[in-house]
């Protein structure tokens, strides 16, 4: 397993420790790295912070360029292909170096001149920031962690029998269902969405309207209202239903998207079987 620095594939902000001719040295904790020249802003100075993005060069130095990429790793995006050779394919990046996707990354074969859906990623042998058209391979390896009503950034990626599948914030597989909305989306479309409900094979449900978020706020509204009398009301995740109901007038479906969107904003505390303001 390679070592490889942490701000390797992503833009953040970095201190000038010198500068030269052909450019400025960054502070990269264990070693510096060369920023070229005429990526540099106008009238920059040692100890200045600067916004860089971090890959590896053609000889596979540590570079940074001020130029922001199409993608960073940990991120999909709609990457066009530039060129494909022998190893592999090459999607513009956004900055001088495009992105390569080896053929063993490849979900089907990348043709020249058409865009892809691609996840980038630190291949662990070389090092290196690579993409991957295999995204089943790097998505939904991790439980969703929404409640209904929550906004999502999505990416599509295509259509079926039920509607687009799509992308949520790099991470997870959602579905937007032709019955729930009637737009035309294109591959690689970035579009805003909300969760309808998370599924048991830890896909979601998605609209591009906020169904049903009225109805979910109104019911967070009147248990905040409940607790603001009350400081504590003694039911939890695991309170009976038709205690939920007696205590707040919700059933245990509206309590606990409720208590969820209460919680995100850090309102309240809840435990299994109690819930009180912070």
């Amino acid at each position: 397993m390679s070592n490889y620095p942490p701000y390797l594939g992503h833009k953040q902000q970095f201190k000038v420790n010198r500068l030269t001719e052909i450019g400025a040295y960054i502070d990269g904790g264990d070693t510096e790295i060369l920023v070229p020249v005429k990526y540099l802003p106008q009238g920059i100075r040692p100890d200045d912070m600067l916004d860089v993005f971090i890959y590896h060069d053609n000889e596979g130095r540590l570079i940074g360029t001020t130029l922001s990429p199409l993608i960073e790793v940990g991120e999909v995006a709609a990457l066009n292909c530039v060129s494909v050779t022998n190893h592999g394919a090459f999607m513009e990046w956004g900055i001088q170096r495009d992105l390569f996707v080896p053929f063993a990354e490849q979900s089907d074969e990348i043709v020249e001149g058409r865009k892809y859906l691609v996840y980038a990623y630190i291949d662990e042998v070389s090092g290196k920031v690579v993409g991957s058209t295999k995204l089943s391979k790097h998505l939904g390896n991790l439980p969703p962690q929404y409640n209904p009503g929550d906004k999502v950034s999505g990416v599509v990626y295509g259509r079926n029998d039920f509607g687009y599948r799509v992308v949520v914030d790099n991470k997870h597989w959602g579905m937007i269902y032709y019955s729930e909305d009637a737009v035309n989306y294109h591959h690689g479309d970035r579009v805003e969405l909300y969760v309808v409900r998370l599924r048991e094979d830890g896909r979601i449900d998605l609209s591009i309207k906020p169904v049903g978020l009225k109805r979910i706020t109104n019911s967070a509204d009147k248990l905040l209202d409940l607790l603001k009398n009350k400081k504590r009301l003694p039911i939890g995740d695991k309170s009976d239903p038709q205690e939920i109901r007696k205590q707040t007038g919700l059933s245990k479906k509206a309590f606990k998207m409720a208590a969820g969107i209460l919680y995100k904003e850090r309102l309240i505390k809840i435990g299994p079987d109690s819930i009180e303001l912070v």
